[in-house]
């Protein structure tokens, strides 16, 4: 994982959250990394394309392709830095329930130096594993409504963007995967990954943030984790330039109504988004957690005395 992988994965996705730029990351007073780190999206790409080449070289694995629903699982539990070695190992998988629709579900952890970045897990149904929001905004009236505003009597939030071949296989690329697995011109092939919409999400929560006036140089955040599902038999129908509408939701967490966006005691953030494309059902749900950089700075200092 090199900083030309992490560049290529911030432009290709229009994410400019300073903790990845090689120039800037000393904006962020206290930053702890000391330096830019990798997209959480981009190893998500990563952890996708690997248990891609695992389904395709395995004779015991269950053939994911079968089921309509794939589900991402991650908790951040450390970031990866440029020139770090990062490698992903995956558990034999199993069908599970738990509280939710009985999913194929495969336990996974992500090593960067081969200390522990991401644990989680990838899980294959035929539902969508994380239940929709309520309150949303009827996706036939999402086209006609302005872009970066919120909907109108909703607290949701909509950001229009656009499925572009080239940036998914530059996306692609910076996560080290193959391309022709996903995108051929000479076979007519365009499967785009399906970690390159949810990749958005991050632009999407920026612009959001940006919309409320928080100062992104003041007050960042970075993920602690995220829960993802997406819709693999629309994505397989998507072409270039086909509009996705990705709607925001507020912060739910206990913290929102407590303290101010931009309050140093507010230790988590939590976000809803939906996505539709060219159906009146989602393309992807996501519930996604994140931290102030204040909060764990405070966290840091707390564990030191």
């Amino acid at each position: 994982m090199s900083q030309l992988h992490i560049d290529i994965a911030r432009n290709s996705t229009d994410d400019f959250n300073l903790f990845h730029d090689k120039s800037r990351w000393h904006w962020l007073r206290g930053n702890p990394f000391e330096g830019p780190i990798a997209l959480g999206f981009q190893l998500g790409c990563f952890i996708e394309y690997q248990c891609r080449l695992l389904a395709m070289n395995s004779t015991s694995e269950i053939d994911t392709d079968q089921f309509r629903f794939s589900a991402y699982e991650f908790s951040f539990a450390n970031c990866v830095r440029p020139d770090d070695e990062v490698t992903l190992s995956v558990k034999p998988g199993k069908w599970s329930s738990g509280e939710g629709p009985s999913t194929y579900s495969r336990r996974l952890i992500l090593k960067a130096n081969k200390k522990p970045a991401i644990v989680g897990f990838k899980r294959d149904g035929n539902q969508m594993t994380l239940p929709l929001p309520s309150n949303l905004p009827p996706m036939h009236m999402l086209n006609n409504l302005p872009d970066r505003e919120l909907v109108p009597g909703t607290k949701y939030f909509l950001k229009r963007k656009y499925m572009i071949v080239g940036n998914a296989k530059n996306f692609l690329a910076s996560a080290g995967a193959e391309q022709s697995l996903f995108i051929d011109e000479f076979a007519d092939k365009v499967d785009f990954p399906e970690m390159y919409p949810l990749g958005l999400i991050s632009s999407a929560l920026l612009e959001r943030a940006l919309f409320e006036d928080i100062d992104l140089i003041s007050h960042p955040m970075i993920y602690a984790s995220q829960k993802l599902c997406i819709d693999k038999q629309q994505l397989e129908e998507l072409r270039s330039n086909d509009a996705i509408n990705i709607l925001v939701g507020p912060d739910i967490s206990e913290d929102a109504n407590e303290f101010g966006p931009e309050s140093s005691s507010k230790k988590r953030v939590t976000q809803e988004c939906v996505a539709y494309a060219n159906e009146d059902t989602p393309l992807f749900i996501a519930k996604l957690s994140l931290i102030p950089l204040n909060s764990l700075i405070n966290k840091s200092s707390d564990e030191l005395e």
